[in-house]
């Protein structure tokens, strides 16, 4: 009997840590930076101010990291140095998909911007690495904001996209 009691107690311990590593499995993710779709050099500064903006952001809503591991800007920007690749060049979205190797990671996180009625228009993509494919169900698109007030639409893209890796970042105004 009590060989019984502890091969079930065995078996029960083993169960919920099979499930606990389930139910706290990390995604690493890696935010590249953005894509000036509007043709101005002027606004290239964006390009990877989105990108720090958002890894921080990111960062800060699972700063145990339970749930993500955000790959850092400086990683990022060193694998897409190596590579001779610059996200302010026309082929920059055809040629980011170099860097995934080396990054390892489970999702990307990229978008554009563009000017449409003096106002930056904003879209936010998560990526599947493997196929280059967008995630279907998780994107914040068509974000509108004046360039003084651009880094607005961090919180927005935040919320929108974090909802992929079950996670409710705090409200924000």
């Amino acid at each position: 009997m009590r060989q019984y009691i502890l091969h079930i107690t065995l078996s029960l311990a083993i169960a919920f840590i099979a499930i606990s590593s389930v139910s706290y499995a990390q995604m690493k993710i890696a935010i590249l930076p953005y894509s000036n779709l509007d043709g101005n050099f002027d606004l290239n500064q964006y390009c990877y101010q989105l990108q720090d903006s958002l890894t921080k952001a990111f960062d800060a809503i699972d700063p145990e990291h339970q749930k993500i591991v955000v790959i850092p800007v400086s990683t990022v920007n060193a694998a897409l140095t190596a590579q001779g690749i610059d996200a302010n060049t026309p082929t920059f979205d055809t040629d980011k998909w170099n860097i995934v190797p080396a990054l390892q990671v489970d999702r990307i996180i990229s978008g554009n911007f563009r000017i449409t009625s003096k106002r930056f228009l904003i879209n936010s993509y998560i990526y599947y690495p493997d196929n280059q494919m967008q995630d279907p169900d998780f994107r914040a698109k068509d974000i509108f904001k004046k360039e003084e007030a651009i880094f607005d639409a961090i919180p927005m893209i935040v919320r929108q996209l974090s909802k992929a890796f079950g996670i409710t970042p705090p409200e924000t105004e």
